[in-house]
């Protein structure tokens, strides 16, 4: 590889402009468990402006094709109705079926008002306590369950990560994936690694950060002691793949040693005379959006160096469609590795599966593969899977510590007419301009706060704002969503969302 050669591709993992995003149900939990993860475009409502759900239709996949609609007797075969009122407006209508439907947060009514930005987040529907439904807006392309389960999800966002990762995987070039902590980034880089031609070649993964100065030539290149020779991780990594973990992190001598190797494309043993050919490819992650440091340090040229090709792994918390279907994959692995010996049998509670969609999981995949673990665990000799409620109260309490920014606390439920527009505007600032969280604090519901934006003048939602506003702005703060929002004072989530419809990097 000539080193010459290598150019930065900047990656935006969003869906192209021009896939437009429809009504989609996913399956959250059946009483078929293999059913999880199936989805069903609802093309009536988006057309026509409604949609309808009964045990007979809509007809879900996992394959993109011809499926199957629920068919569970508990659903009524006379359908719950999804209506569209207006572009920001939609209803659930219960009045003609005898099938229950639940929306949590909400108390039980035959009809509920959702908005768009509701269904942009995804709105989750119980039907008669034993099917979980999620209802959002997704673009028809990429609604396919991939059977390799290498990088596991119907999300767009993670499509787009599973798409690059196959295209990516044939070229030798450097990648950096980027993403917070827990959301799979070395799995995303073995993945890369088994879809290439190298997929039986090593893969070894180092956290550089935690290579003290005193050993890092001996770990990266090796060392000949008393005649014998140890190798470094660099060439142990042969014609595979070396994973560098948390580089940013690591010291500057580390960084020092890496560029050198990579630049000389060999590496030399301590106490060796003949140096060896680095053929191994070089992947990276990093919990950073950009290098933190600035243009003169060995970190930034390292980091632009082996930065040829990058992307982003979203959080767990963005893409909501795909808790069910990784939950019930890391179940079933857990419960073969723990209970080898034992089929599973064991019911998957629908309140569990409603309390693991609205959890934010700040540690995102990780955190839920562990609380997965966590209750396969406690669930042996149960009947139905066990969430205990230590675990219940440790993550709904980081929950509300992610969600609340005010100390303010209303106990006691109010009509949406009490809340002035000053009250409204401070709420709205506390919590960062996200409905939901604003609802939560105004102790009103989210269809509520988007009325009362709409009735006072001067309050505005990211949907609201016109393209050249929007442009502006993004001129102005050089794409800085967080800087933008302060200015605009609209959720970062909504202005995201709008900034990847215009085709604007983010």
């Amino acid at each position: 590889m000539d080193i010459s050669d290598i150019k930065t591709q900047h990656v935006d993992d969003s869906l192209d402009k021009q896939q437009a995003a429809v009504p989609m149900l996913v399956i959250a939990l059946h009483p078929n468990l293999n059913r999880v993860g199936e989805v069903a475009p609802l093309l009536d409502l988006d057309r026509e402006g409604r949609g309808y759900v009964s045990r007979n239709r809509p007809e879900f996949s996992k394959s993109g094709y011809a499926g199957k609609p629920l068919a569970d007797q508990h659903i009524s075969r006379s359908p719950l109705i999804i209506q569209k009122d207006s572009d920001e407006l939609f209803r659930v209508r219960a009045h003609s079926t005898s099938t229950e439907v639940s929306i949590p947060g909400r108390s039980l009514q035959q009809e509920y008002l959702l908005t768009a930005d509701d269904m942009h987040e995804g709105v989750i529907l119980t039907l008669s306590q034993k099917v979980v439904l999620i209802l959002k807006f997704l673009p028809l392309q990429h609604m396919i369950v991939p059977d390799d389960n290498m990088i596991l999800g119907i999300s767009p966002d993670i499509a787009a990560v599973r798409d690059k990762a196959k295209n990516i995987a044939r070229l030798s070039l450097p990648v950096m994936i980027r993403g917070a902590a827990g959301v799979g980034k070395e799995h995303v880089a073995r993945s890369i690694h088994e879809y290439s031609d190298q997929a039986n070649e090593p893969f070894i993964s180092v956290n550089v950060a935690a290579i003290h100065d005193a050993v890092a030539e001996e770990e990266l290149f090796g060392v000949v002691r008393n005649g014998q020779r140890k190798r470094g991780w660099l060439e142990q990594a042969g014609s595979g793949t070396i994973l560098l973990e948390d580089l940013e992190d690591a010291s500057e001598k580390v960084h020092e040693l890496i560029f050198k190797a990579f630049k000389a494309q060999k590496v030399l043993a301590v106490n060796d005379a003949n140096s060896v050919a680095l053929k191994c490819r070089f992947m990276l992650t990093s919990t950073y959006d950009n290098c933190p440091e600035n243009k003169s340090s060995v970190l930034w040229r390292l980091n632009n160096l082996l930065s040829a090709y990058q992307f982003f792994v979203p959080n767990l918390v963005d893409r909501r469609e795909d808790i069910g279907l990784l939950f019930y994959h890391f179940v079933a692995e857990q419960w073969a590795r723990v209970h080898a010996e034992k089929a599973m049998t064991a019911e998957v509670p629908t309140d569990l599966v409603v309390q693991l969609l609205m959890f934010n999981w700040p540690g995102n995949v990780r955190q839920l593969r562990n609380v997965a673990r966590q209750i396969v665990i406690d669930s042996r000799d149960k009947e139905s899977l066990y969430l205990d409620p230590q675990l219940i109260n440790i993550l709904a309490n980081k929950q509300e510590s992610a969600a609340q920014t005010s100390s303010k606390k209303v106990t006691k439920s109010r009509k949406p007419n009490s809340v002035s527009k000053d009250e409204l505007i401070e709420s709205l600032q506390n919590n960062r301009f996200e409905l939901q969280a604003t609802a939560r604090e105004l102790n009103i519901s989210r269809a509520s706060v988007y009325q009362l934006i709409q009735r006072f003048d001067g309050i505005q939602t990211a949907q609201d704002l016109d393209e050249v506003t929007i442009r502006e702005h993004y001129e102005r703060y050089n794409g800085d969503t967080e800087k933008m929002m302060w200015a605009l004072k609209v959720s970062q989530v909504g202005l995201r969302r709008r900034l990847k419809a215009m085709g604007l990097a983010i």
